[in-house]
């Protein structure tokens, strides 16, 4: 007898056929994308792995099934909008912020003279922002870092690019520092520590001022009140310069010198000559110090203000005219005498 094979009807092989296809495209694939691979499904990820030396599998980790933070998103959406600076001066200069700020100055004397000679920043300064920044390390923020910054990542297209490059700072500070990515809590745009620096930020300019090899910048105040130094240093802070006054008797048109924004100054000696004038017993600038006037809103009305160049180096810190003013202002009340 003859052997014979019989074949089964088309319509049973049919999915057999497609079954097998499936099955050898899966195999035929790396694990990684069947795993869903972070860097598969975004490229920009890539060069973390290729040039940062980040681990593939760390990252696929890191970021497996975490979603986006949608409160993060609405809070970008939705900033308050600029309060006047009278309103704006008491959600940071309080009682209690002067107080406790006039303690830790005393409390860290020795550690702020050293800082000032190092640095040249006056004692008060790296107080002051430590205070508005944190109220002193007692409010770091509670929104998870690496799921903001991946949330900003991923889902807030305006600023993608700024909080990618964030996202990867945020993740060779870890490994740096040898922090766990998902331990780590800050503010809904991703600053962190008691110095509320965003990673690109903290990365360059925190240091290790007490020599354990670790920049403890969320909760060692010799290294935040170092760090905050170092930053103003490292952006232009001259030692011994003024830094603001209210002009007095002057004969210049202030309304019409003022300036909205300061990255391009002035000088004193130009300012001088159009009839500005300091405030009486105030040591006179360089001629050359860079100076501008600019106005805040107060409840009896505007008021100008005679602000320097170690002003302009406060607002590299935060880009506001009345966070500079705030943070010159509580220094002046950290180092009065109660």
């Amino acid at each position: 007898m003859g052997s014979f094979v019989t074949l089964a009807p088309y319509h049973i092989l049919k999915p057999c056929f497609a079954l097998a296809i499936v099955w050898a495209v899966m195999f035929s694939i790396p694990s990684s994308v069947q795993a869903g691979d972070i860097v598969d499904r975004y490229p920009w990820m890539g060069d973390w792995v290729t040039k940062d030396h980040l681990d593939r599998q760390w990252l696929n980790h890191l970021f497996k099934d975490m979603k986006p933070y949608k409160k993060v998103i609405r809070l970008m959406n939705h900033q308050a909008e600029a309060k006047p600076y009278h309103e704006y001066r008491n959600l940071f200069i309080t009682d209690r912020i002067i107080k406790t700020g006039r303690s830790l100055r005393q409390k860290h004397d020795a550690l702020l003279e050293h800082i000032s000679k190092r640095f040249g920043v006056p004692k008060a300064i790296p107080i002051a922002l430590w205070g508005i920044e944190s109220r002193y390390g007692t409010n770091l923020g509670s929104y998870p870092v690496l799921q903001t910054l991946f949330t900003l990542s991923t889902n807030y297209p305006r600023r993608e690019t700024f909080f990618r490059q964030q996202l990867r700072e945020f993740l060779l500070l870890c490994k740096e520092e040898g922090w766990e990515p998902s331990s780590r809590k800050g503010s809904y745009a991703g600053a962190m520590g008691q110095v509320q620096m965003i990673p690109g930020t903290m990365r360059v300019n925190a240091i290790d001022f007490d020599g354990n090899g670790k920049r403890e910048v969320f909760s060692n105040p010799v290294d935040v009140l170092a760090s905050i130094a170092n930053f103003l240093k490292r952006h232009g802070w001259h030692a011994g310069a003024p830094l603001a006054a209210i002009p007095q008797n002057t004969k210049a048109e202030l309304a019409k010198l003022a300036q909205k924004r300061i990255k391009k100054m002035s000088t004193w000696r130009a300012l001088r000559e159009k009839g500005v004038r300091l405030p009486e017993g105030m040591s006179l600038p360089r001629d050359d110090e860079p100076a501008a006037i600019i106005k805040l809103t107060e409840k009896r009305g505007t008021t100008y203000h005679l602000v320097f160049g170690n002003f302009r180096v406060i607002t590299r810190w935060n880009n506001s005219l009345r966070f500079a003013m705030v943070a010159h202002e509580l220094a002046n009340e950290v180092d009065s005498t109660p």
